[in-house]
């Protein structure tokens, strides 16, 4: 338990800890009177000296391996921040208590357990993992709801929620968006301000909460949406949808249209605003809530004379439902700034940090490869889903199962084409009417790949790539005839071609480059002093001032799913929700702006002594943000990031 306090697995952690408790066991049972709360067992002989010393040969031999250096290896040492992997070790003992306790009647008795097993299981966490890591194997619909909804359902839970929530002057539920197929969706509104302010207000956010499609109000969320208000002074309306499998595939992207359409046809009237200045309205979604607030915008787009809204703030979302293990060669091709993940600097292909440079590593194990090498090297990339399958928050079987409960009894879509399911695949001249639309993610989220690719896509679209050519010109050189010569690997072209990294796409290209985090200040490029390397690819002058061209990612270091519902247990997440805020405020005043020459990193200074490609900087939001160049250096050639 004691590396999970310190936020860092590591076996050294555990072998003090072992040693020291049979140390405190030798001095303990050294005295001559038993300890306080065993003084009934001194009549007894020394039987407490007997029980606590075979409680701690047992312990000593749990931990032997620890003890003596045979340890497995740590798969998620260099996982996580440790903030993040003690909020973790926390989720994942009140996942495993909740789901001990779910089958017990009644209320108060289930509330009461759930929280005594979840005690149990934050100090025997390996228990706690094993139970977790056998419900997730057959997740039902029953143990989401019953884990993703504790928060609110569980009193006590509730209230330490309500501890770090700021209080608003308005909060009510209002029924809107009735339609021919869809029934009216709850939606709680909220407001920091008395009711003739919010009469008065004149910005929105329609907000699309998350919960795998299949589980979470938006009490779920309040934490952050009540930030996102007090920040913004808007309206934030979180729209509670119907969820699947009762409501499969699409019918919460009509409800969550309908709303929309409702609010934007009344002009905030049918929640009680009043005035005839148009209202301005942002979407925002984070996880699911993201790929239907997708959805709800592909449906504005299509539809005649509505107007759509001024921006799209999208949080860890998930706009691939296609949940599949290798990445083609094109989607490789997208992810650019550095190196694509090469699995085979590592010595296990699954590894994700800390990549092997000596004779450990598979690459140097490589003796010979065939002649008939293509000219571009593109290496065999895994999607993040599968690079981070030991992710503590959202597994590859959670995945399938929500897909599989989302999509429902409708035929098989394909997810190649279906856009309303995978946003990702949307075609370019619907992409290329989207409004500004910025990204947030976590590094080592399992869907980050799914943020990267859709906003590259959007850029692209936006501004076709000059490179067209090229980059057909490239794929032909990519397919070369199968050769029955060898040739030594050492020395060969391939290597040379995989060892001469970092490889940064210079701001010529007319390609996207998600370098970093995001676009927020202008800059004049001869008084940059961020390097070539770190500046992000944008638009020619005449479209530079195109207020929808406007496209900003920002992945968090050492984050997973999920952060923003950690609010009261992780503080990057309360900083990452205030930088949301900003965010959204931005939108709402229409204070975008981008240049050619943009930082990639918000209002971050790097001083010109230190090394610029190697370093780790912090955004005015006091979040540390991750840079490709930096990944370099941090993941050894981009070996498991999704910058790469």
């Amino acid at each position: 338990m004691l590396d999970h306090i310190l936020g860092k697995p590591s076996a050294n952690v555990r072998r003090v800890q072992a040693l020291g408790t049979v140390l405190v066991t030798l001095l303990v049972t050294r005295r001559k009177r038993a300890p306080w709360g065993l003084g009934w067992l001194e009549r007894r002989s020394s039987l407490w000296k007997t029980l606590l010393g075979w409680w701690t040969l047992l312990y000593l031999l749990r931990h032997m391996d620890d003890v003596l250096g045979l340890h497995a290896p740590e798969p998620l040492r260099e996982y996580y921040s440790r903030s993040f992997y003690r909020a973790t070790w926390v989720f994942t003992a009140l996942d495993a208590g909740f789901w001990t306790a779910m089958s017990v009647r009644p209320k108060w008795l289930r509330d009461t357990l759930s929280l005594v097993f979840s005690a149990y299981y934050l100090v025997c966490t390996n228990r706690a993992v094993e139970k977790v890591r056998k419900v997730r194997a057959l997740v039902t619909i029953e143990h989401l709801r019953v884990s993703w909804n504790k928060g609110v359902e569980n009193p006590v839970l509730r209230f330490v929620r309500k501890l770090h929530q700021p209080q608003l002057g308005v909060v009510r539920n209002v029924m809107l968006g009735e339609s021919e197929s869809t029934e009216r969706a709850r939606c709680v509104v909220m407001f920091d301000g008395s009711e003739a302010e919010f009469r008065a207000c004149r910005m929105v956010v329609l907000d699309v909460p998350g919960g795998g499609f299949v589980s979470m109000a938006p009490e779920s969320h309040t934490e952050y949406l009540a930030a996102w208000a007090q920040r913004t002074k808007a309206i934030v309306v979180s729209v509670d949808y119907a969820k699947a499998p009762e409501y499969p595939f699409p019918y919460a992207i009509d409800q969550c249209f309908a709303v929309y359409r409702e609010l934007e046809l009344t002009n905030g009237q049918c929640i009680g605003l009043e005035g005839a200045e148009r209202v301005r309205f942002v979407l925002a979604g984070d996880s699911a809530g993201a790929n239907i607030a997708a959805g709800v915008q592909f449906r504005i787009l299509e539809s005649e004379g509505l107007r759509g809204p001024a921006g799209i703030v999208f949080v860890y979302g998930c706009f691939n439902v296609d949940v599949r293990a290798w990445m083609t060669r094109s989607e490789t091709r997208v992810l650019l700034g550095t190196e694509a993940r090469d699995h085979l600097h590592h010595a296990s292909p699954l590894a994700v940090a800390k990549p092997t440079r000596h004779a450990g590593s598979l690459d140097a194990r490589v003796r010979v490869v065939s002649g008939g090498q293509p000219s571009a090297y593109v290496p065999l990339t895994m999607t993040s889903s599968f690079t981070y399958f030991n992710d503590q928050v959202l597994t590859p079987e959670m995945m399938r199962a929500m897909v599989i409960m989302y999509v429902g009894p409708n035929a098989r879509p394909d997810f190649r084409t279906d856009y309303y399911l995978s946003p990702v695949v949307a075609p370019d001249h619907l992409l290329a009417r989207f409004p500004p639309t910025y990204f947030l993610c976590g590094e080592k989220d399992p869907m980050v790949d799914d943020t990267v690719l859709f906003a590259s896509r959007i850029r692209n679209a936006k501004q076709p790539s000059k490179d067209t050519n090229v980059d057909s010109n490239n794929a032909q050189a990519d397919v070369s005839e199968r050769s029955d010569r060898y040739c030594a690997y050492r020395g060969s072209a391939l290597y040379r071609r995989r060892h001469s990294q970092p490889r940064v796409r210079t701001s010529s290209s007319t390609r996207f480059y998600i370098g970093s985090t995001d676009v927020s200040e202008d800059e004049d490029q001869r008084a940059s002093n961020v390097p070539r390397a770190l500046r992000m690819t944008q638009f020619d002058e005449p479209q530079a001032q195109n207020s929808d061209a406007v496209i900003k990612v920002k992945l968090v270091a050492g984050m997973s799913h999920g952060f923003l519902q950690m609010y009261s247990l992780l503080p990057e997440a309360r900083r990452v929700a205030a930088m949301c805020g900003e965010w959204l405020d931005e939108l709402l005043q229409g204070a975008h702006s981008i240049s050619p020459y943009s930082r990639c990193a918000s209002a971050v200074r790097i001083p010109p002594s230190t090394d610029k490609l190697a370093i780790n900087v912090m955004d005015r939001y006091g979040v540390e943000i991750v840079s490709a160049a930096n990944m370099v250096r941090r993941r050894g050639h981009g070996l498991a990031d999704p910058l790469s």
